[in-house]
């Protein structure tokens, strides 16, 4: 997964793996990756790649936060339904009897949910009208009844034989054989730094996930319409730029220091970069096309970004050559901000100058209004995040967009 479904396997390494001979098949709490060894060892290798990958986007998609009183074996077959897609598109491989339907593509798992429990409804009621009217069926549905009872007492553990049973069929919460999602608890409130690889925050590793692997060239098509659609529309663009700083911080992973989560097992794993921000470039684009009064909002958030983020900020002015440079930090809280410029703009000035000072950021956040066409011709070793304004200009060839909307609408 990690050579071939970056996406997937940035999610993967985030839980903790755990041998659970009662499950049939694999499972996920948000914390933890159960498996039946059993199931595992009868997998071919592509397939348990897709069951690995089915499992870790529960986690990443909060099906396990999301069930509330839901039925689980027909929370667990919408849940299905949803992300399958996702993972066929991507090319992986899933065990036979995944669920799949055309009709559930592009739904979400509620809705899923809501459409299957309607189709029960529908098929219980004629059911019943049948049993009404045919008295030796209600003698069978009653001895089905209590056949099912009979199983569902000997499924359990039997503790004075010291026998550990198989779970029985009523039991199964995974209809389609790929890895079941259970119940999970919400992420302790936490700030950054405070932030432990035993307490994921899923929305921002499902975002990093996808940073990674859009640098990489590998992102699926539906992983980026799901994380699009998942947060685009909802998030304020403050909230998102917050987002992209945390992850970016932690984009990367070390083969040097081995996750703790596996190294118990034997396995060898890498970990992710530490906690501690390096360095980060903010670019302003001070062209003569950017308004004074954005020139203004650009400053206000310099402040906010200021009092987020204890790394060192190299803060570059630039329109058609770097006009400004200065470092600050968080001690220049009530800085003066002061760019100069006015003339064209040119993009490049401002990688060049990365480049030629030999710094090594984490991230570089530019300010602009997209309104220039020139653009470095290779993509950047670390993220790139174009802020915005005015929902125009022209497309970057590498890097994310966000847009700095009006203090109406943020």
């Amino acid at each position: 997964m990690v050579l071939n479904h970056p996406f997937f396997a940035s999610l993967a390494m985030r839980l903790t793996l755990k041998e659970d001979r009662t499950c049939r098949t694999a499972w996920t709490n948000g914390k933890t990756f159960g498996y039946n060894p059993n199931y595992i060892n009868i997998l071919p290798r592509e397939k348990l790649v897709g069951l690995s990958a089915h499992t870790v986007m529960h986690s990443a998609c909060n099906h396990h936060l999301r069930r509330k009183d839901k039925d689980p074996q027909t929370w667990n077959k919408a849940c299905d339904y949803v992300i399958n897609p996702i993972l066929l598109d991507a090319g992986l491989d899933l065990p036979d009897g995944f669920l799949w339907d055309e009709a559930y593509i592009g739904k979400t798992a509620e809705q899923v949910y809501t459409r299957l429990m309607e189709g029960q409804g529908e098929e219980e009621s004629e059911s019943e009208e049948n049993n009404d009217s045919d008295p030796s069926a209600q003698t069978a549905s009653q001895d089905e009844e209590q056949k099912d009872e009979e199983k569902h007492s000997s499924a359990t553990d039997d503790p004075e034989n010291g026998v550990e049973k198989e779970p029985g069929p009523d039991e199964n919460t995974d209809p389609g054989g790929t890895g079941e999602v259970r119940d999970g608890s919400e992420p302790k409130n936490k700030t950054f730094s405070e932030h432990n690889d035993g307490d994921t925050d899923w929305d921002q590793a499902l975002i990093q996930a996808a940073s990674n692997a859009r640098h990489m060239g590998k992102l699926p098509k539906g992983a980026d319409i799901l994380v699009r659609e998942r947060f685009s529309p909802t998030l304020p663009w403050t909230a998102l730029l917050s987002r992209f700083i945390q992850q970016s911080a932690r984009h990367d992973y070390t083969w040097t220091r081995p996750n703790r989560r596996y190294i118990h097992q034997d396995l060898y794993f890498p970990s992710l970069v530490s906690d501690q921000l390096p360095q980060l470039v903010l670019a302003v684009d001070t062209s003569g096309s950017i308004k004074p009064a954005e020139l203004e909002r650009f400053g206000a958030e310099l402040q906010a970004i200021l009092s987020m983020n204890p790394s060192l900020i190299h803060l570059v002015y630039a329109d058609m050559a770097v006009t400004g440079y200065e470092m600050i930090s968080m001690e220049d809280l009530n800085l003066s901000f002061a760019p100069k410029g006015g003339g064209g703009t040119d993009f490049t000035v401002v990688f060049d100058f990365i480049e030629n000072q030999g710094i090594h950021p984490f991230c570089l956040l530019f300010f602009t209004d997209m309104e220039c066409m020139r653009f470095p011709s290779f993509t950047p070793a670390y993220p790139v995040l174009w802020i915005r304004t005015g929902h125009g200009g022209f497309t970057p060839p590498f890097g994310e967009i966000i847009d700095m909307l009006p203090d109406d609408d943020t």
